[in-house]
């Protein structure tokens, strides 16, 4: 089958990974795919010209950034007209944006069936960070988009319910949470057996994974260090928004020498340095999406720390992640130390955690939405 999977912008982190890991599901199971867009993808670019150009367009007023989207999309709709002129597909996928027009020019111009995904609610974002969006357009956008697209996906029963007040009829969402690629678990189980977590009882290391944005609350993290003991250390790989006051607040509270800053590095590199925690936290999340950290987490076997959301108890159960009270520092810390004082529980912990991410491959997530989508289109 032929496959073109479409987007018009992605950020640079789980975003980015997201797009290409699905691509690269698609051509395990046997598919060929082209991806199109209107900017390359390219996943933690923050250093050169172009990552440098985004970092100035993100501290641009809302409107603002959301006419230069509105632009990426004519602009991939002109791509797109101009390639299905050419080649025929027997599917396309394509990512949703907040206003997107694009997934209805597809469906019109090309008679091919079309997958709209759509990612977490975009207005609990907004609001998250005190900023605004064009509300009747989305809707109007959503809405139309839900009414052409042969089958729409998201990522939680959260999201799910959000896009069908909007106005997209429930029997066409299914929802898909975010996985792993094979190869990335098999290389997780690897790297678990290579390095088990709590092997130095002197330590206890700490992770973090992900963009330093105020949803991932990674200034809990930090509090949560000031209650533990000095041979805690926490490891943070990650840059974004928070980063200058994320080291502000280390300094404040008295830990900034117990916090190792690695930055944003290449997926394969973050991956690695999982394997070096001996507890992997997840401070914060929005109460909608599938994150990708926590999967990727749970595929080293790292034991794992994480709010008590009902988005996260859809992936995982209580006997695979110790989930406690949101925003609760001290409960962040409380939950840390148990785990560092009983290894044995602690490493169970992982084990079961790894154990469900089988069945959150991204080849098995593609081979389940195909099969949805069959049954849609079957007469």
């Amino acid at each position: 089958m032929r496959v073109l999977l479409t987007y018009s912008l992605v950020g640079r982190g789980g975003d980015a990974i997201q797009v290409l890991e699905i691509a690269q599901a698609f051509r395990n199971l046997g598919h060929d795919v082209e991806l199109l867009g209107p900017t390359p993808i390219r996943p933690y670019d923050f250093s050169t010209p172009a990552g440098q150009l985004r970092n100035l367009a993100r501290r641009l007023p809302w409107w603002a950034k959301d006419s230069i989207e509105l632009a990426f999309q004519w602009r991939l709709t002109h791509m797109a007209t101009r390639l299905l002129a050419l080649k025929r597909f027997d599917l396309i996928f394509h990512r949703a944006t907040i206003y997107d027009f694009v997934g209805n020019c597809l469906v019109q111009s090309s008679g091919t069936p079309v997958v709209a995904y759509l990612d977490a609610p975009f207005s609990l974002e907004r609001a998250f960070y005190g900023m605004g969006y064009f509300v009747p357009l989305h809707s109007c956008c959503m809405r139309r988009l839900g009414r052409a697209a042969h089958l729409v996906v998201t990522v939680s029963s959260a999201s799910k319910d959000y896009y069908v007040q909007l106005g997209i009829p429930e029997h066409k969402i299914l929802v898909l949470p975010n996985g792993v690629s094979s190869q990335l678990l098999k290389r997780g189980i690897e790297l678990a057996r290579a390095h088990p977590p709590f092997s130095d009882s002197r330590l206890c290391t700490i992770g973090f994974v992900g963009s330093l944005s105020r949803w991932h609350r990674v200034d809990f993290l930090l509090q949560a260090l000031s209650n533990l003991e000095d041979h805690y250390r926490v490891t943070i790989v990650g840059y974004g928004a928070e980063y200058a006051r994320l080291r502000a607040l280390a300094e404040s509270l008295g830990v900034a020498e117990r916090v190792s800053w690695l930055g944003a590095l290449p997926h394969d590199k973050a991956f690695q340095e999982i394997a070096k925690f001996d507890v992997a936290v997840l401070p914060g999340t929005l109460p909608t999406g599938a994150p990708i950290k926590l999967l990727e987490y749970a595929a080293l076997a790292r034991p794992i720390v994480a709010p008590d959301l009902p988005n996260l108890r859809e992936l995982f159960g209580s006997g695979e992640i110790c989930f406690v009270p949101p925003e609760t520092p001290q409960a962040l810390a409380d939950a840390i130390r148990s785990l560092h004082n009983l290894p044995e529980k602690a490493r169970q912990l992982g084990r079961a955690a790894q154990e469900r991410v089988r069945k959150y491959t991204w080849e098995r997530l593609v081979q389940k939405l195909l099969g949805a989508l069959s049954e849609t289109l079957a007469p």
